[in-house]
């Protein structure tokens, strides 16, 4: 509800930014090449016309901010909700621009994950455990996996919860956005030296100074019609 209403109120400013003698002026300006003089003109005078109509980021946050003294406050954080809006108008702007079709609003059980803004307040990991508003989730963490294990020493910038429909079951994940750098595999560590390649229809040959081996190509999309 949160995230079609803030859509709808995205779109309706695209459209007021649109019909606007800013936004028509802005347009007339020349391009100009990157970092120049006429570029910074232009982008101070879309800027200025943003402003006018409210088509700002901030300013769908102030314009959530309404959703928190309802009843929907019970269930979600301030900084949720604004998560919420911050989705709904980057949509909006991508749309803007050009780069992503006009979005839809969504129906009844589309919407699929929620996150917050920090680790400190509205959904939180704490001890492996999710706390929302009074709700906890104890984490189910699989044994012995070295890649959760490296995740969960890194501190941790802000949680997503994310809805998955896996054999006509319901299941929710923890998705922690974490800093730092990903774990790496043994395996998959870079080494040194020069390799070859040489690949045929059906083959490929792989050679260095350590190794020289020839192996099916695309094995797995061999022709099963025997």
């Amino acid at each position: 509800m949160i995230y079609n209403a803030c859509l709808g109120a995205s779109l309706g400013r695209l459209a007021q930014l649109r019909e606007s003698r800013a936004y028509r002026e802005a347009c007339q300006l020349p391009k100009g090449v990157r970092h120049s003089e006429a570029a910074r003109n232009r982008a101070e005078a879309f800027k200025r016309a943003n402003e006018q109509v409210g088509f700002r980021e901030y300013d769908l946050h102030a314009y959530a901010q309404q959703f928190g003294h309802a009843w929907v406050g019970e269930r979600l954080d301030s900084f949720t909700i604004q998560k919420v809006a911050t989705r709904a108008f980057q949509a909006v702007q991508q749309y803007a621009f050009g780069k992503r079709g006009k979005p839809r609003f969504k129906g009844k059980g589309w919407y699929d994950s929620v996150e917050g803004k920090t680790n400190s307040s509205g959904i939180l990991w704490r001890e492996n455990v999710v706390k929302w508003l009074g709700l906890e989730l104890p984490a189910i963490l699989p044994p012995d996996d070295q890649v959760i294990e490296h995740g969960l020493t890194s501190r941790v910038k802000f949680v997503r919860l994310v809805r998955r429909k896996l054999n006509q079951r319901t299941r929710f994940y923890a998705q922690l956005i974490c800093e730092g750098q990903p774990y790496q595999k043994e395996k998959n560590q870079p080494g040194q030296g020069v390799v070859g390649l040489d690949i045929g229809p059906s083959t490929i040959a792989i050679v260095s100074q350590r190794s020289a081996t020839l192996e099916r190509f695309c094995a797995e999309l061999e022709p099963q019609q025997k």
